[in-house]
């Protein structure tokens, strides 16, 4: 799935009752549909590519002023074709009910929801500079193994991380002694990879 765009807010208690109210609602309709993952990865996007990087889109879906008409006319015109049906229609339920300032708590509720039934748990890594694909799945292989739990994996950069791995699961910031050895992991991966790369140039060179 996607990785949910960054966005600092702070939801409170009002917005995270409706978030999860509306979030059950769109994984049921999704789970009819047989397109949960999909409504999910939408979701995601839209508030990634749109919420998060259109200026005023935002307040204009969040904003008692606009008219209804003038908010579905707009997702209409962005989404239709786009995005499931399934996804546009509950975005249009959304608005209509007047609860667009509530969509970042719905997003965060329907992953939450989604992975308490599947058995998995989000996991925040963040690194100093990206990882390959193949780098990306052995660390999820190796954290799932660690914890004894699926994951659902989402990597971030970030230059201030000196040499190393930070790992969030939840609220928990996991210790060095397991981000060392990760990251020794880390390390012995890239170079395993390295090595592999040069082994398969060495072959092509001498044919």
């Amino acid at each position: 799935m996607a990785e949910a765009a960054q966005h600092s807010t702070v939801l409170d208690s009002a917005q995270q009752h409706l978030g999860k109210v509306y979030a059950k609602a769109l994984l049921g309709a999704a789970e009819r549909a047989g397109l949960v993952e999909q409504v999910l990865d939408e979701f995601q996007a839209f508030q990634a590519d749109l919420l998060d990087a259109v200026p005023g889109l935002d307040g204009l879906l969040a904003s008692p002023r606009v008219a209804v008409e003038t908010k579905t006319a707009l997702l209409d015109r962005a989404l239709q074709g786009r995005v499931s049906e399934t996804f546009l229609n509950f975005l249009k339920v959304v608005v209509r009910h007047r609860r667009g300032d509530c969509l970042r708590a719905m997003l965060a509720a329907a992953m939450a929801q989604y992975n308490e039934r599947c058995g998995c748990v989000d996991v925040w890594v963040t690194t100093a500079s990206e990882l390959t694909g193949e780098v990306e799945m052995s660390i999820a292989d190796r954290l799932e193994s660690m914890l004894g739990r699926r994951i659902n994996l989402n990597v971030r950069t970030d230059p201030r991380v000196l040499g190393g791995l930070v790992v969030r699961v939840g609220d928990t910031v996991y210790d060095g002694s397991l981000i060392g050895r990760l990251e020794q992991w880390r390390q012995t991966a890239h170079q395993r990879i390295t090595q592999s790369i040069r082994d398969s140039s060495g072959r092509f060179e001498t044919t």
